[in-house]
């Protein structure tokens, strides 16, 4: 595959996207146990640290996602990963990268490194896609899906800033205030209203 035909990508599957929330849950849950334990402070950040850490760290150093992927008329090929067939893909969707869904596989997400890299890769899936449903008429069309926007994109947005929020004032409110925990439950409280406000994006293959 040539450097210059190619775009530079990561690779995500859902094992990757869940790390970063399971360790910020794991992470508040092992700072909020010792402290209501009356254990030491510094314990609980050192726990509390470890837990931030380890599973992200677990998810890609295990699985690396650096890709360098080319869009070819029958479907996508990767540099260290198999291609994927048009005639594979049961769903797609386009929010912040470019989502694959395949029966039996985990959903790839696939994410250029730069802003043109990414408009690029879009258009010529889109276009390169849309040719192949031309030219297979007879294939089931694979069902094109949003997240942000949608009423399960507010639901998961509201929870996180109910959790964000309960955190932080749980942090404020205990004998031994923590004004580290209490910024995370802020971070995470405003990243909800983040999701809450998102619109669907579209995709120009112009």
């Amino acid at each position: 595959m040539g450097d210059d035909e190619s775009i530079q990508a990561s690779v995500y599957t859902r094992w990757h996207q869940l790390a970063a929330p399971f360790s910020i849950i794991t992470s508040a849950g092992c700072f909020l146990f010792v402290i209501l334990s009356r254990g030491p402070i510094i314990l609980a950040g050192v726990l509390a640290l470890v837990a931030l850490v380890v599973p992200p760290l677990i998810a890609f150093k295990a699985f690396p996602t650096h890709n360098r992927i080319k869009v070819m008329s029958d479907g996508l090929q990767f540099s260290r990963r198999a291609p994927i067939a048009f005639a594979e893909i049961v769903g797609w969707g386009t929010d912040d990268f470019l989502k694959l869904t395949r029966p039996g596989y985990p959903t790839l997400l696939v994410s250029p490194l730069d802003l043109p890299g990414r408009d690029r890769l879009l258009r010529e899936f889109k276009t390169a896609f849309d040719d192949w449903q031309h030219r297979y008429p007879g294939q089931r069309a694979p069902i094109k899906t949003h997240f942000y926007g949608t009423v399960r994109a507010r639901i998961i947005g509201v929870l996180i800033c109910i959790l964000g929020a309960g955190t932080s004032i749980m942090a404020l409110n205990m004998h031994s205030t923590s004004i580290e925990l209490a910024l995370v439950g802020g971070f995470g409280a405003l990243f909800g209203l983040w999701m809450v406000s998102r619109r669907k994006r579209q995709v120009t293959t112009n």
